[in-house]
């Protein structure tokens, strides 16, 4: 779980502070561990709430949602984690009112047992309606890892979601955290709970020195001497990975900071997250640098935190991976390939994009038992938790499998490596089946 850091991106967080408290939304962007869990989860420290204060004139309650939690990629699913995750910060809080904690743990269990997604939206919304009532204080929800539930919501729940903005006004705020602008996230464009963030949408960027150097140190670098960190400075570029994992590694004396196992998987998040053509702005930056960007390739990858004020990459150790990529041959086809080490999987020689954290999840737990059953009580464990066996039903498993099947297979309608076996599983095949699996439905 990644840690709060109250005291990094000040200037940030004091505009974030600034816009909620005079109720305006706010959307935060930036490719992969930039720091936008570290940052949502810092903003209710308790010196953020008191600045909120006196921002705003009244007390606010900001509420941290990792939509990575949701049991199901849903509206209910989504509705239950919002108020699972309110319920247990104002519980935590021991300031809220008696009754507004049972009427929470009421709606949560009506969300949990919901028939229908009305009867969800119902809960959902007297929960929401009777903590901006009842709370004495503004509520602001903080929705991290907000990319795919964003792209799965259907338009009603989004809606419902604007029109509980609107009814309440300065009472309730959103700030999200994605990878994109959500004008980019979402299939047709920007629709009116994105307008909500239209105004404010915040590209994360880079840490400075300063904060850099209070990763280093919580990251247990304040001991290293200052050449170390000197250079783990200069290779992380400000990036928040990549200076946690340097870090860990510059601990051991004898490593060479430039061949970093896991500074390479964090460069490989990063392009993987990147499109074709943000990819191959990238390669023509490093191999044909005199030539330069036009404008709009340049101020792409700016925002998406890639280049420095000067306009070069931010980072060595990510200028060497894009030049890799450059110089690297296509992968001969050779099956399934699933390398835990860099967070790529290949199928027939073809990078797969990103996989969600469940994707990948299951994807591991598949390959790990290649040309094996693999039964649903053992997804459900290795994704979920055990904890979840009583609350994933097979309609949750078999949509994680289609939207996985959607990514790695070649021809998604007629599988050829993640087959289904009816009534006891799925198998992931080394090689590909010569025909559509006589069991899938």
């Amino acid at each position: 779980m990644p840690t709060a850091f109250p005291s990094l991106r000040q200037t940030q967080v004091e505009t974030l502070l600034r816009l909620v408290a005079v109720g305006e939304c706010c959307a935060v962007f930036g490719l992969s561990n930039t720091g936008k869990s570290p940052l949502l989860r810092a903003l209710p420290a308790p010196q953020h709430l008191a600045r909120y204060e006196q921002l705003a004139g009244r007390p606010g309650a900001l509420i941290y949602v990792d939509c990575n939690r949701l049991v199901e990629l849903t509206a209910p699913g989504f509705y239950e984690i919002v108020v699972r995750s309110l319920l247990k910060a104002l519980e935590e809080s021991n300031g809220a009112p008696a009754n507004l904690l049972q009427h929470l743990r009421e709606q949560h269990n009506r969300l949990t047992t919901a028939a229908s997604v009305f009867q969800a939206s119902l809960a959902f919304n007297q929960a929401i309606a009777e903590s901006c009532q009842q709370l004495g204080s503004d509520l602001v929800l903080l929705l991290d890892e907000f990319d795919e539930v964003y792209t799965a919501l259907e338009e009603r729940a989004l809606l419902n979601l604007r029109a509980l903005k609107d009814k309440f006004q300065s009472r309730l705020t959103y700030i999200t955290a994605t990878v994109r602008p959500l004008n980019e996230s979402r299939p047709g464009g920007e629709d009116e709970f994105a307008e909500l963030f239209a105004a404010h949408t915040l590209p994360l960027g880079l840490l400075s020195p300063e904060d850099a150097r209070q990763v280093i140190a919580a990251s247990g670098g304040a001991a290293l001497p200052s050449e170390r960190v000197d250079d783990i400075l200069r290779l992380a570029g400000g990036h928040f990975g990549l200076l946690g994992v340097l870090t860990q590694a510059a601990q051991r004396p004898m490593e060479d900071l430039t061949a970093v196992p896991n500074a390479r998987a964090e460069c490989l998040k990063i392009w993987n997250q990147l499109r074709a053509e943000e990819q191959a702005a990238l390669k023509s930056l490093v191999t044909e640098a005199d030539e330069g960007l036009n404008p709009h390739d340049r101020e792409r990858l700016r925002h998406l935190g890639l280049l420095t004020a000067e306009g070069e990459l931010f980072s060595p150790l990510f200028t060497s991976f894009v030049r890799r990529q450059s110089a690297a041959p296509a992968q001969a086809a050779v099956g399934v390939l699933v390398d835990e080490d860099a967070g790529e999987v290949w199928v027939e020689g073809v990078k797969v994009t990103v996989l969600t954290d469940l994707e990948y999840k299951l994807m591991r737990l598949l390959y790990q038992r290649l040309d094996r059953l693999t039964t649903k009580d053992m997804i459900v464990e290795a994704v979920w938790g055990g904890q979840y066996f009583d609350t994933v039903d097979d309609a949750r498993i078999e949509k994680l499998v289609s939207r996985l099947r959607a990514k790695v297979e070649p021809d998604p309608a007629h599988p050829r490596y993640l087959l289904t076996q009816r009534g006891r599983g799925y198998k992931l095949a080394s090689h590909p089946s010569p025909s559509k699996d006589e069991n899938e439905a």
